[in-house]
């Protein structure tokens, strides 16, 4: 016997230590409250679901390359010798914390609705699809995780996200925190994004992205304008009734915010749209922008060069 389902049965108990040659048992919705695989070694993928598990022992089931043990009553999960696991479901258990600091190779990590404080994935390097929400993090260090597209640190205690270096997200949530300003600008693959119920005063949206967003919301924030490349745009389309993001009413577009006693703008080829100010000193990149940041009777200076 190499594969066992027997899911959602009634089982208070099962009996493995016979079945040496299991590579993958799926056993999720039962009652079990232990289970031994300490014979199983040649396990690769265990499903063990919404059981009563108060622990679980895989140290092993070194060749496991995926665990889902969500929703059960784990306090912890030992997962140093699980250097081959790639995708791991642990939410919705008791987990106080979690290292996985000896699985390099995840790519997926699910763990919200546990009680970590901290969470390293410093060495989780390959990881594209992160899921911390629901916790009691206050910090959260992705800059190692530039693989990133799916990242959901909702309901935590974050005063501070930096995604600079996930430049690849196409999913971001981290609404329900305590951010003050979250920057996207290098995010042009985001097509969604959560950041509502913070104490946001700066969102810089400045990434080009208009109708590619699929859905999203930024209310319940301390805003009173958002940064955008094109705020004509956004004034017409990103409205609390209307569009596919949710913004409070009254909240304003601008390339710049806070920027209206400036009347002279400033394009070059070594500018960025996405973080300069229009400035001599950091001018923008595109003539486009420079007069989308004017009003009326603003001047803008090009530098010589070939603009697209």
């Amino acid at each position: 016997l190499n594969e066992l389902i027997c899911g959602s049965n009634p089982l208070g108990e099962v009996d493995l230590s016979n079945n040496t040659a299991l590579t993958s048992l799926s056993i999720g919705s039962s009652q079990l409250t232990s289970l031994d695989l300490s014979n199983n070694t040649s396990l690769t993928s265990l499903i063990c679901h919404l059981n009563g598990l108060t622990s679980l022992d895989v140290s092993a089931n070194t060749a496991l390359t995926t665990i889902t043990c969500r929703d059960n009553n784990l306090t912890e999960l030992v997962l140093s010798n699980n250097t081959a696991l790639t995708n791991l479901w642990c939410y919705g258990n008791q987990l106080t914390s979690l290292d996985v600091s000896s699985n390099t190779a995840l790519t997926f990590l699910d763990c919200y609705e546990n009680q970590f404080t901290s969470l390293d994935v410093s060495s989780n390097t390959a990881l594209n699809d992160l899921r911390c929400g629901s916790n009691q993090l206050t910090s959260l260090d992705v800059s190692s995780n530039t693989a990133l597209t799916f990242l959901d640190c909702y309901d935590n205690q974050l005063t501070a996200l930096d995604v600079s270096s996930n430049t690849a997200l196409e999913v971001l949530h981290c609404n329900d925190n305590q951010l003050t300003s979250l920057d996207v600008s290098s995010h042009t693959a985001l097509n969604e994004l959560y950041c509502n119920n913070n104490l946001l005063t700066y969102l810089n949206m400045r990434n080009g992205l208009t109708d590619q967003y699929t859905e999203g919301s930024t209310t319940n924030n301390s805003l009173t304008c958002i940064e955008v490349l094109d705020p004509a745009w956004a004034t017409a389309n990103w409205t609390s009734s209307n569009g596919n993001i949710d913004i409070d009413a009254g909240v304003t577009f601008d390339v710049i915010c806070g920027a209206e006693a400036q009347t002279h703008w400033y394009v070059a080829t070594t500018g960025s749209d996405a973080s300069g100010s229009g400035t001599l000193a950091s001018p923008l990149a595109t003539i486009q922008t420079g007069i989308n940041a004017t009003t009326e009777d603003d001047t803008v200076s090009v530098a010589a060069g070939t603009y697209t």
